[in-house]
């Protein structure tokens, strides 16, 4: 009998290191979310609802979505996110079921392949401040995050293929502007359209009063043109139908359109407001005045842009008129 309790002790004490050494590979499936090298990554398959991007690199090495050529920084700093990106602990047992919902409804599935072999196959979202993923076909869903990065993966994932496209918004020389129109939404007796036709006259259009003008600053008009060569917006956003028709119903504070010999874009601007009053120039505002939303393409891609990149844009007809 007292060999049989020695044997039986020793076999459980077998299984115990048994289970302790072989505990992390046992689970390593459950927490397969980065650590591929980024090199080797060649196709990504990102899907949400009905909407799905596929990132591939061609043979000569650039990364293409659905197609057509991407951003360089915006893929660089995908693949990055996605070869480095880590499982750092469990999500908590008080949110892992609100988790795993948001993760199965609203989630966005990724795919990552390296010569047609599947490296990582995964979900990811966001709680709160947490970025989580939960590998496909498991139930135990991981908080993330990128070592030595305040950015998460969800800050670099979308659906959309235009996220991933050039943040280019206007590129033009003055020579391509046929017309240029700001409408100040809160302020319309500033509203203006200079045209720019093919003798290269300027003319000013008061819209408010709905007449020309007949004296104005021709030089600071060309001035204003040049700056429509090179001005991009930061990040494209990617959010649920519900969130975007919020957004395009608020009242917007312009509406700028450009038309060239080739295409016509408008663009709607709108205000950005804060979750909590930020103290400003010692006073307490709810308004973003650093960011502010950027719709386009008729209302079908919203984008956040810097206000210092398009202040320089959204001029007063006042500026223009001779003092």
């Amino acid at each position: 009998m007292k060999n049989i309790k020695i044997l039986s002790l020793l076999f459980i004490i077998c299984i115990i290191v048994y289970f302790v050494i072989q505990a992390p590979m046992l689970f390593v499936s459950e927490k397969k979310f980065g650590n591929i090298n980024q090199d080797e990554i060649d196709f990504v398959v990102i899907t949400r609802d009905s909407i799905k991007t596929e990132l591939q690199k061609n043979d000569s090495g650039i990364w293409l979505a659905n197609g057509k050529a991407t951003n360089l920084q915006i893929i660089d700093n995908l693949i990055y996110a996605l070869s480095h990106q880590q499982a750092d602990f469990p999500v908590p047992m008080s949110i892992t079921k609100q988790a795993v919902d948001k993760l199965n409804k609203q989630g966005f599935n990724v795919k990552v392949f390296s010569d047609n072999s599947k490296k990582l196959d995964f979900k990811i979202s966001s709680i709160d401040t947490l970025c989580v993923g939960l590998v496909t076909g498991k139930r135990q869903a991981y908080a993330l995050s990128i070592p030595g990065y305040i950015d998460k993966t969800i800050d670099y994932i979308s659906a959309n293929a235009s996220f991933y496209f050039n943040n280019n918004v206007f590129k033009y020389l003055p020579s391509e502007i046929e017309s240029v129109t700001v409408e100040h939404i809160e302020n319309p007796e500033q509203s203006f359209t200079i045209f720019n036709n093919r003798g290269n006259q300027l003319m000013l259009y008061d819209v408010k009063n709905q007449n020309f003008l007949n004296s104005f600053d021709e030089k600071k008009i060309r001035t204003y043109l040049s700056y429509f060569n090179g001005v991009e917006y930061t990040k494209m956003l990617d959010i649920n139908k519900k969130e975007q028709k919020n957004i395009i119903s608020r009242m917007p504070s312009y509406k700028l359109i450009v038309k060239t010999n080739k295409n016509k874009i408008s663009l709607i601007i709108t205000n950005i407001t804060l979750n909590k009053p930020v103290e400003r120039y010692g006073q307490l505002q709810l308004i973003d005045t650093d960011n502010f939303y950027l719709i386009m393409n008729d209302n079908q891609d919203i984008a956040i842009a810097k206000w210092t990149d398009f202040d320089i844009l959204l001029k007063k007809i006042s500026d223009f008129v001779d003092k």
